[in-house]
């Protein structure tokens, strides 16, 4: 009997580390096709006119692939849209392309032939071959040039992986609606992310969703998933939330990308739906590692004058100062997932976090559980996360609020305590 289980605990590992090892060649190979993408980024403004008035947006920034197969038009593809002004990126397959920016007064993103615009490089084509990095535009609204072509951009965007140019904006969900069962939402899937994260966004899971069609009566509330989490993670939450008041907006990512990827396509995302839809206040609840995006959400945000407040960013076992099994990553696999740099403690992403002061005026709430549950990792204290990192003193100074409940790193999502301090909190920040 005990040979014939050494041997059944030998073919179990053997299938764990044929598992772990497959999904290390994915991995390798995921990173490297991310790494060959092209970057396009820069900031977008305006002068001040001779009467010291400044124009103050909404902008739009877009892409033009150079013009193929004798065409006179450029193709369009990707747009940002800029709130007030800041910064802008696009990630997209390499090639030769135009950038210009223009005012979008009307917020209809088209713009007539004749229009004032103002090209990059004099309109000229940029190169951008595989693994390109175009930084540090910086684009002045002045309307010193004038569009060739009328441009009308899609009145609505969502994922096109087939479209090509394939851009970042192609494939990412601003605002698509979906219920929670959604096959896009599987644990399978959202576990796989980490290790196939260029896969995930190809499939044009990336992005923002709601639940329901955006009413103007009800204000937002933006959730942030952990690792390898989905918009399922949020159910039980969602039974405390008041729906005649708020309506959830879900934000859902691969959780192989880099945190601050994750971070800058956040605010990218967010600014395009407060724009559209005239958002004035979007408070933010994050579990785990979503805190983590979350905040640096927040950063971005400063540097993109968003135009929509956000009174208050809760988070839930959150680990503020990283995680020692994201080193043991960073030190011992031959592949190493950009996640775990981040995740590890003392990384460039974690110090940066409280480097500098809350621009926005947002209450940080922190909640946390101390339960670690059965099987739970004896160094921690809700079975995953370490108190220490939980209530890292940066984020201790910056809360409004911190909560503690006797319950796990998953069961924090839907204790009944929880329902009722997230409840409160929002209600707080409302006016209630």
């Amino acid at each position: 009997m005990f040979g014939m289980g050494v041997l059944r605990v030998c073919a179990v590992l053997v299938v764990v580390m044929g598992l772990v090892g497959c999904s290390l060649l994915d991995a390798r190979e995921q990173l490297a096709r991310m790494g060959g993408a092209c970057v396009i980024s820069g900031t977008v403004g305006s002068n001040k006119g001779a009467d010291g008035s400044e124009r103050t947006g909404p902008y739009v920034v877009a892409v033009f692939r150079e013009p193929v197969a004798g065409a006179v038009v450029s193709e369009p593809a990707d747009h940002v849209v800029s709130a007030r002004g800041g910064s802008w990126f696009f990630a997209l397959e390499p090639g030769r392309y135009s950038v210009l920016a223009f005012l979008d007064e009307d917020g209809d993103r088209t713009h007539p032939a004749g229009a004032p615009v103002q090209h990059v490089a004099g309109g000229d084509s940029l190169d951008c071959g595989p693994g390109g990095r175009l930084t540090g535009i910086d684009i002045r609204v002045n309307g010193n040039d004038r569009l060739a072509h009328a441009i009308r951009l899609p009145d609505t965007r969502g994922p096109g992986a087939g479209a090509a140019p394939l851009s970042l904006g192609r494939v990412t969900a601003y605002g698509e609606i979906a219920h929670l069962e959604d096959p896009r939402f599987a644990n399978e899937v959202a576990r796989g992310s980490q290790w196939r994260p260029l896969d995930f966004v190809l499939a044009g899971y990336a992005g923002v969703y709601f639940l329901e069609p955006y009413d103007p009566a009800r204000t937002p509330v933006l959730f942030v998933h952990g690792m390898n989490g989905s918009p399922r993670d949020f159910a039980g939450l969602l039974e405390g939330l008041d729906r005649e008041r708020y309506q959830p907006w879900f934000y859902y990512y691969a959780s192989g990308l880099p945190l601050q990827s994750a971070a800058a396509h956040l605010a990218q995302v967010v600014e395009e739906l407060e724009v559209r839809h005239g958002v004035e206040s979007l408070p933010v609840v994050a579990h785990s590692m979503g805190g983590l995006i979350a905040r640096g959400f927040l950063n971005e945000r400063a540097r993109r004058e968003a135009a929509a407040t956000v009174p208050a960013m809760i988070t839930l076992s959150t680990p503020w100062a990283g995680h020692e099994r994201a080193q043991q990553g960073v030190d011992r696999s031959p592949v190493v997932i950009p996640v775990w740099r981040d995740m590890a403690p003392g990384s460039d992403y974690l110090e940066g976090l409280f480097a500098d002061a809350n621009t926005e005026v947002t209450e940080l709430h922190l909640l946390f559980g101390y339960q670690r549950g059965e099987g739970g990792a004896r160094a921690t204290a809700d079975g995953v996360v370490t108190l220490a990192s939980m209530l890292h003193p940066p984020a201790q100074r910056e809360a409004a609020s911190v909560f503690g409940v006797a319950t796990t790193h998953a069961g924090i999502l839907s204790h009944p305590l929880v329902l009722e301090r997230v409840d409160g909190l929002l209600s707080g920040v409302q006016g209630d």
